[in-house]
């Protein structure tokens, strides 16, 4: 007891539906290969930009942890030095005992200079390590900036050479309607 329906132009849902899938079949005919080689190209470059970002910040890391570890290391001689620089003016005070008050005050002068030079040294590298760091993440954002444009270009170039969605919606109608033998081809 099923009744066709049928369109304005007495085609069936059926026919309808047949041609559709004709359609369907004929753009993955046309169009599937370029398509998916779109689709790859597109995600070989992803993967590419993503490798090369991911190679970048593996980088500035080690480079940053390297610059850490130098940072620690001269730190520590510093201090080493300090503190070696200290036991000798302790025993140099300790054998002076008629000297102790000049020795005293030589030696607090010598803490005090050691201390303002090891605060000025750290200070200086703390700015030389701040300095590093900003100019790893500008080169980083420089790199991410120059990646993000080549992927722009990439997708401008592939969407550039891509078929255009009314082109195609005007190829898909004029098979339509010679399919239908609806479309007649002007004479002359």
């Amino acid at each position: 007891m099923s009744k066709k329906t049928t369109t304005r132009r007495g085609v069936s849902k059926a026919e309808t539906d047949e041609v559709d899938g004709n359609v369907d079949k004929i753009r993955d005919i046309l169009f599937g290969s370029q398509m998916r080689d779109y689709e790859q190209r597109l995600e070989a470059t992803e993967k590419r930009i993503m490798q090369s970002i991911e190679r970048l910040t593996r980088d500035i890391d080690k480079r940053l942890e390297r610059l850490d570890k130098y940072a620690r290391r001269e730190v520590e001689k510093l201090s080493e030095r300090l503190k070696t620089e200290r036991k000798e003016r302790i025993a140099d005070t300790k054998k002076g005992s008629g000297e102790l008050n000049t020795l005293q005050q030589q030696l607090d002068a010598s803490v005090s200079d050691i201390d303002e030079q090891l605060s000025a040294e750290s200070r200086s590298m703390r700015s030389a390590l701040l300095d590093q760091g900003e100019d790893m993440a500008a080169q980083l954002r420089d790199a991410q900036t120059q990646l993000q444009e080549a992927l722009d270009r990439e997708s401008t170039e592939l969407q550039d050479k891509k078929l255009d969605r009314e082109d195609m919606a005007a190829l898909l109608t004029e098979v339509a309607l010679r399919l239908n033998k609806d479309f007649k081809l002007p004479k002359g």
